[in-house]
Parts: structure tokens; C-alpha cells; sequence
């Protein structure tokens, strides 16, 4: 039987742990910051940081860098990472006065506030910018209509969604870009959608603008939290197929425009403790999410449980951004299928697979009632010359754009179009998007042209 005196004894053998911990890194100073499970003092925290910082950027610095320095761009959204990410490239630019790293560094930001109706942030974005002396490029997110912005730099035709949920392709509408972008994006009523819209029209815009500003980099400020939350709502998606290429630190899909992520192995926290130290002010824009319930998109859902997941587990962003890095590009990507969208990779034939796995029939109880939604698995029957999916579609000149239209995007884009509602106003796609289509069709006709004549050629394929 134990005795009180014996409890007592037991108790005393305790072991507590200490309330004061030493930097894991220096073994002296006070620790002050947790990350993780290690402990860091403020001087050795910040050395840790620059310097995951200056190894990323240096993995992607190619031989020519060395010698003549690149002209690149930086993404700045105004957020705590792009925020972080500028200053560290100015301070890692400067490191060397006379041997730059970067012969310039230009900053562009993209103005979203028509989609909220609120005051432009380009001033805030300038001023914010102006102490680092470097070239500055503000642009609205609706110019990405303007016919510059297409990969010719003045092409002006459109594609244009009918009443009759039709795709035709004319010459770009009398309509401001503003009113065609606030036509397009308020007929989508899906957040998760509309996210998806934003995003690739302003990678498409910081790409087109890279390019016109001789830049051969882009960089981006994703950091490792978010990049485990774009690697789980892209699988969500059904964008498996390109997800190596959105999440991957360094990619060269776009041949002339390299993107670099050189925040991709810092968390959100260790970003928002860095800023703090040195100083630096973030610039709150706000976007079509913010505010809102986790239930609002899949991005925002995604966020929203890996946060929380983080806060009890905190491994869980490193190991999903770990797992992500280990993804590698699939052998059968082909540069030719590049969608007209969202500009990234799609399967071959992937058409034929969505329409295997979905329900292309609509009950007859809603058929009656009519459906103002896109719809793009239009199937001509070439015998009686109707759709043999019940569309009534008989116009073959629409059809073919139609059928060029879907046949040009990826599974996760052709699912999100579907989600634009038709109304009496007209639905008008920016002009890089019918660009895309018509390059798509003239390289298919070239390859069923050497097909037909292939016989008669007296050199190879390679020799041409």
C-alpha cells in the first residue's frame, strides 16, 4: 500500500522542463522565435532565413548570369512575401556593388480593384517600392484585353460567347476592356472558378510583360505555405497534370521567361517574423475571397485546413512542400499542347477521356427548361448533320469553333467554362486566348499537310 510520505517522494523526481531555451544555432544567445521544433535567437533566425533565400536564388543563376548579370522581373502583389521577396533580392543584388547579379530589376504590380469597385493600389504599391530606385510597371488587370497583350503584340480578334451558348470568333467588340472583364467575371458564379480566371490572366499579363521588357525571369513570391495549399487545391482541381510546373521552384515552360520561386522554402510565419525585424511594411489588397468563410473555394477550404492542421502538427506544410518538390513533369508533355487559358500543359486526347467519365445526357425533365450554360462536348454526327449529344446544334461554322475552342484547353479549364452563365450580355474572352486557338490550327493543318505530301518529301522531319 503507498503512504503519502512515498507520493511526496515520487513528486519531487519530476523533471520540468525549462521555461528559457538557447538558440540551437549559436548554443548561447536566448531564444526568442519557434519555428518548427527549434529555437532561434534573432541574429541567427535571420541568417538562417537570407541565407534559404540565397541558396534558392543561386540553383537558378545560369552561366551567362555569372558574367553579364540578366535583366528580371519581380511579381509584387504587396503581400508579406513579395514584400520580403524584393527586399532580399536588393539586398542579395548589392552585395557586390561593382559585380551586380542582376544587370536590372524591374517590379510589376497588377491592379485588381475593379473586380471590388475599390481605389486603385498602384500609388500604395509605388510608394512602397519608390526607396529601391528600380523601374516600376503598374498595370490593370482589365488591359489584358488590349490587343498588345497577345504573344504577336496586335492581334485583335476575340472569341465571343453567344446568348445561344455559342462560341463564335470576330473582331474584338466596341466594349471597354473594363466592361468586358466585369461582363465575364460576374457571370461566374463559382468563387473557385473565378480564382482560377484572375490568376492566369495575371500570369498571362506578367509573362506578356516580362517578354516586352526584354526580362528573362519572373520572379514569385510563393512561399512554402502556400505552395502546399496550391499543390492539394490544384489536385482538387484536376490540374495534376501541370501541378509540377505551378509548384516547382524554378520552371522554363515558357521557353523565353523563366519562373523562379525563391520563397518556396519559407513558411508564412518565418516571413511575417522576418518583416517585422527589418522593418517592412505590407500593403493590404484585398481580393475576391477575402473575408469570406472557408467554404467559399476550394483555395480558401484548402487554406483553411492546412492553417489549422499546421497549428497542431507542425511538419505538415513542410512535408506537403516537400512531396510537391519531388514531382516531375510528365515525358508525354508537349510544348504544342499548351492551353489557350491558363497557358500550362494538357494530356493529349484528354477530351475523349472527360467525355468517358462525365454525363454528357441531360435528363429530359430539364432539357425542356433550356440551359444557359457553356456547353463544349458538342459531338457533330457527319451523317445527319445534328450533334449526337442532343445539343441541336446544326451550324457547322460555329461548331468547328466551338469544337477548335474545347479541343485547346486543359481538363481543369474546359470544366471551368462550363461555368460561365450566358445572359444577354456579351461574354468575351481576352484576345491571347482566340490567338491561341488560331496558332493551334495552323500548326494541326501543317501536320495534316506534311501527312498528305510526306511521300514526296526528300528529307526527314529533323533535316527541316
Amino acid at each position: 500500500m503507498c503512504s503519502v510520505q512515498e507520493e511526496t517522494s515520487l513528486d519531487l523526481n519530476v523533471k520540468f522542463k525549462p521555461t528559457t531555451k538557447n538558440c540551437v544555432k549559436c548554443k548561447t544567445a536566448k531564444a526568442i522565435i519557434l519555428i518548427r521544433h527549434s529555437t532561434y535567437c534573432k541574429k541567427c533566425f535571420q541568417h538562417v532565413f537570407v541565407g534559404k533565400f540565397r541558396k534558392n536564388v543561386e540553383k537558378s543563376r545560369t552561366a551567362s548570369s555569372y558574367c553579364s548579370g540578366e535583366k528580371v522581373m519581380v511579381g509584387f502583389s504587396g503581400g508579406p512575401s513579395s514584400r520580403a521577396m524584393l527586399q532580399l533580392i536588393n539586398e542579395y543584388n548589392e552585395a557586390i556593388p561593382h559585380k551586380r547579379v542582376y544587370s536590372e530589376i524591374v517590379v510589376c504590380h497588377i491592379d485588381e480593384s475593379l473586380l471590388l469597385n475599390q481605389k486603385s493600389t498602384i500609388p500604395l504599391i509605388e510608394q512602397s517600392v519608390r526607396k529601391y530606385n528600380y523601374p516600376f510597371v503598374g498595370l490593370y488587370l482589365q488591359d489584358i484585353y488590349n490587343s498588345d497583350v497577345t504573344k504577336s503584340g496586335f492581334y485583335n480578334s476575340v472569341i465571343e460567347i453567344e446568348i445561344d451558348a455559342k462560341i463564335s470568333q470576330q473582331k474584338d467588340p466596341t466594349e471597354s476592356p473594363a466592361e468586358k472583364l466585369s461582363n465575364l467575371l460576374n457571370n461566374i458564379s463559382n468563387l473557385t472558378v473565378k480564382e482560377d480566371f484572375i490568376w492566369y490572366l495575371k500570369l498571362c499579363y506578367l509573362i506578356d510583360t516580362a517578354r516586352k521588357n526584354g526580362c528573362t525571369r519572373l520572379f514569385l513570391g510563393d512561399c512554402s505555405t502556400r505552395l502546399s495549399i496550391k499543390i492539394i487545391s490544384l489536385t482538387s482541381k484536376g490540374r495534376g497534370f501541370s501541378l509540377p510546373l505551378e509548384s516547382s521552384g524554378e520552371t522554363n515552360w515558357f521557353e523565353d521567361v523563366i519562373i523562379t520561386r525563391p520563397m518556396k522554402d519559407m513558411l508564412s510565419k518565418e516571413i511575417g517574423i522576418y518583416n517585422q525585424f527589418a522593418g517592412l511594411d505590407d500593403v493590404y489588397v484585398q481580393n475576391v475571397t477575402s473575408m469570406m468563410h472557408a467554404k467559399a473555394s476550394i483555395e480558401r477550404l484548402t487554406e483553411d485546413f492546412i492553417v489549422g492542421l499546421e497549428k497542431e502538427f507542425p511538419s505538415t506544410v513542410s512535408t506537403i512542400a516537400r512531396t510537391g518538390a519531388k514531382l516531375t513533369p510528365s515525358d508525354s508533355i508537349m510544348k504544342e499542347n499548351r492551353c489557350v487559358i491558363c497557358l500550362m500543359p494538357y494530356q493529349e486526347n484528354n477530351k475523349i477521356w472527360q467525355n468517358r467519365i462525365i454525363v454528357m445526357t441531360i435528363p429530359s425533365s430539364q432539357q425542356s427548361n433550356g440551359c444557359n450554360y457553356i456547353q463544349l462536348n458538342c459531338s457533330k454526327n457527319t451523317t445527319s448533320g445534328g450533334c449526337i449529344n442532343g445539343c441541336n446544334d446544326t451550324s457547322n461554322d460555329e461548331s468547328m469553333v466551338n469544337a477548335e475552342f474545347a479541343d485547346s484547353l486543359c481538363y481543369a479549364c474546359r470544366v471551368d467554362i462550363r461555368d460561365i452563365k450566358i445572359t444577354n450580355k456579351k461574354i468575351i474572352l481576352p484576345p491571347y486566348v482566340a490567338e491561341g486557338v488560331e496558332e493551334r490550327k495552323k500548326k494541326i493543318n501543317r501536320k495534316q499537310m506534311r501527312k498528305h505530301i510526306e511521300e514526296y518529301l526528300l528529307c526527314s522531319e529533323e533535316e527541316l
